[in-house]
């Protein structure tokens, strides 16, 4: 037999070496649980509060409308980058590559016999070089109330214009930081009210109709005008064929 202060060594030595065993164990499945929360939360896409678009695009690193319909076609190698969540991404465009997205998908939206709304996020790296920079245009002719496009105007605040027929933002908009940016064209009120992060801006009455031809979407530039490009990230471009309402663009804002 051994004696008895060998064997209460060994019970020791057994006791010490038997949690060395199990805590690998219990730290993988520690770190495989916080994986798949961080999976979770990446998938979640943002969905606009009050009544539903009818066009969305993600960006989620491609050019896809989230209902599959009007999917967008690259105009020149466009990029993406870390979007407003660590784990979402935003298109992100660089004017001196003249980088722009067509949405050439039928039937097109006629825009003459409805109102309408636009929204996006926007982390602009340029706004008052005095020169316009379009977020989303139709642009079906250069004359009258032909030409739609919600942009930056060229003093840096909000723009919406029917080529003749503009209402044009207070607010400067920031650059390298996010904004939530509505454009709102109620065609029975005659009405174009502007949105800076959930807050009215602006609002103009005799606006309308407008009088464009149906034609493509085209994001960030109109090439019927030339080079008035967006510089910087862009994130949840949503379309609606009707009037937003105040409570519904300010409950969109607090989804961040």
């Amino acid at each position: 037999m051994l004696p008895n202060a060998d064997i209460i060594t060994m019970i020791v030595q057994y006791e010490t070496r038997m949690p060395q065993v199990f805590e690998p164990e219990a730290t993988a499945i520690q770190t495989s649980t916080a994986t798949m929360s961080t999976i979770s939360a990446c998938i979640d896409m943002t969905t606009p509060a009050g009544r539903a678009p009818s066009i969305g695009w993600d960006f989620e690193g491609n050019l896809n409308d989230r209902f599959s319909i009007y999917n967008g076609t690259d105009g020149n190698k466009s990029t993406y980058a870390l979007g407003r969540t660590s784990c979402r991404k935003c298109l992100n465009l660089t004017s001196s590559l003249n980088q722009s997205v067509y949405i050439n998908a039928t039937p097109y939206i006629d825009l003459r016999n409805i109102s309408f709304s636009v929204e996006a996020w926007i982390k602009p790296t340029i706004v008052t070089d005095g020169i316009e920079h379009v977020i989303l245009a139709q642009c079906g002719s250069l004359y009258g109330y032909s030409c739609m496009r919600v942009s930056i105007g060229n003093l840096g605040s909000m723009s919406f214009l029917f080529r003749s027929d503009t209402q044009i933002g207070l607010q400067s908009i920031s650059i390298n930081v996010w904004s939530h940016l509505a454009y709102v064209y109620n065609k029975t009120a005659g009405t174009m009210s502007l949105y800076l992060n959930g807050t009215l801006d602006t609002s103009g009455s005799g606006h309308g109709p407008y009088l464009g031809p149906p034609t493509f979407f085209q994001i960030r530039n109109i090439d019927m005008i030339g080079s008035i490009y967006y510089d910087g990230c862009i994130d949840d471009i949503f379309f609606y064929p009707f009037a937003r309402t105040a409570s519904e663009i300010a409950a969109t804002l607090a989804l961040g």
